[in-house]
């Protein structure tokens, strides 16, 4: 599944649980080997057992980071997808701002900026908007980004947004939309 894609989150975080739970099982597997084969609990397996736990605890940052920021529900989302029809999106976002987590659940691209919601209550709006405005600009995506954390008020911004006008717009939202998914988990 491709980034940006609603889904996309839920998968993800399914997919590093998985990846986690391997490595833990493996390191795991090593200890219990190494204790049946040698009788003792210090040996080379215990060693061994080590390593699968590094990657454990990177994949376990991502699950904690991921978990902030669940998608939207399927009813939530089909109301969205109805009301940005035509309208270049990108959904199930982490954005990275200033040692900051930034969820964003969904937003739209359009020619002035791109209208996002987050279901965090906890964030500072003004704030979080500013660092990833900043961020934006320093990596060269010369949109203003506003955050909601209203749904009903997102989707009357959302309505009220046209949809591209040309080709050419299109092209440049999305190529707008690939840069603006790089700076995302």
């Amino acid at each position: 599944m491709e980034k940006g894609i609603y889904g996309y989150g839920k998968k993800k975080l399914l997919r590093q649980c998985l990846f986690c739970g391997i490595c833990l099982v493996l390191s795991l597997g090593a200890v219990l080997a190494g204790y049946l084969a040698t009788g003792k609990r210090t040996n080379i397996w215990t060693i061994g057992a080590v390593f699968p736990m590094i990657p454990a605890a990177m994949f376990l940052v991502n699950i904690i980071a991921r978990s902030k920021g669940l998608p939207l529900g399927r009813r939530e989302y089909e109301r969205f997808a109805a009301v940005s029809g035509g309208q270049v999106t990108a959904c199930d976002m982490i954005l990275t701002a200033n040692d900051k987590l930034v969820p964003v659940q969904v937003s739209v691209l359009h020619g002035t900026g791109i209208a996002a919601y987050t279901t965090s209550k906890k964030l500072d709006v003004k704030e979080t908007e500013r660092d990833v405005n900043g961020l934006l600009k320093s990596v060269g995506i010369y949109s203003r980004i506003q955050i909601f954390t209203d749904y009903e008020a997102f989707l009357k911004r959302v309505g009220g947004i046209r949809p591209p006008a040309s080709e050419e717009e299109r092209a440049e939202l999305e190529k707008k939309r690939t840069d603006l998914l790089v700076y995302s988990m």
